[in-house]
């Protein structure tokens, strides 16, 4: 496949809405992105925003989507179903909803994690290159002191077996 990624990102959502008709999705809760290799075609939808209720912690929740233009293979739906992807109740929608507009969420270039707890929401932002750690009070949006910010160290380009795969995934920009 030579097309474009809009043109790849299109065919992969209409896969998706093929296979699972009942799932309905936001577009703009993602970052999409569209990856390449020989043999290979692939659509990855990156959640922004993953929210961990606080009765859903030791439920290993998939967010994310990755459709295999090549295979028609919907990760995670082929394998696990619908029942460990999150999809939030009203409920939690609106605790997204307070967490998103006191903290100012989504940030650019970040993906954020919520976790929610008996009396706090916990906010993790992490990219590839930096992370920060954030509490703020569940009733009042107030952000609790002692947040943690940082840079992570680059990973190495030279170790073994990292850069001698023969044919990686490139990611499509245009």
């Amino acid at each position: 496949m030579k097309l474009k990624k809009d043109a790849l990102i299109q065919l992969a959502n209409e896969a998706i809405e093929l296979r699972y008709p009942d799932f309905d999705f936001d577009l703009s809760d993602y970052v999409v992105t569209a990856w390449r290799n020989s043999h290979t075609v692939v659509v990855k939808y990156r959640r922004m925003i993953q929210f961990i209720p606080l009765d859903r912690k030791l439920d290993n929740l998939h967010y994310d989507i990755e459709v295999d233009l090549t295979s028609q293979h919907i990760s995670p739906f082929d394998i696990w179903g619908m029942n460990r992807f999150y999809i939030p109740t009203s409920e939690e929608q609106a605790n997204i909803d307070f967490v998103t507009n006191v903290f100012g969420l989504p940030h650019p270039g970040f993906i954020a994690c919520i976790e929610e707890d008996t009396s706090v929401y916990r906010i993790y932002l992490d990219n590839e290159q930096s992370f920060g750690r954030y509490v703020i009070d569940k009733i009042t949006g107030i952000e609790y002191e002692g947040a943690i910010e940082g840079s992570y160290e680059p990973m190495p380009r030279d170790l073994d077996g990292l850069s001698s795969h023969p044919d990686p995934l490139l990611e499509i920009i245009e």
